[in-house]
């Protein structure tokens, strides 16, 4: 039985996170707790590709931008979940 639809409503929920740290940071709440959340749970998957890399690499250093840099990087992270493959440990 293949956990491909199971994944790709993993990365809608991953999506609407992202979206979600953009309304925080953006509301000034507390986006950073929101963000060490969001990068724990997907350090946790482990998954192998060279979009999870370039996504875990933004992610990390996300803090570190300014605002205008940010809302960007979040829309880059959102196109390279879309490009996500499952991990094998779910395939």
């Amino acid at each position: 039985m293949s956990n491909e639809p199971v994944f790709e409503g993993y990365k809608n929920k991953l999506k609407g996170r992202l979206y979600g740290l953009l309304c925080e940071k953006e509301k000034n709440g507390e986006w950073e707790k929101f963000l060490d959340s969001l990068l724990i749970e997907m350090y946790g998957l482990k998954a192998n590709s060279i979009n999870w890399y370039s996504l875990i690499g933004k992610l990390s250093e996300i803090r570190f931008l300014s605002y205008d840099y940010f809302r960007k990087t979040i829309f880059e992270c959102m196109h390279l979940i879309d490009n996500l493959e499952a991990p094998y440990e779910l395939s």
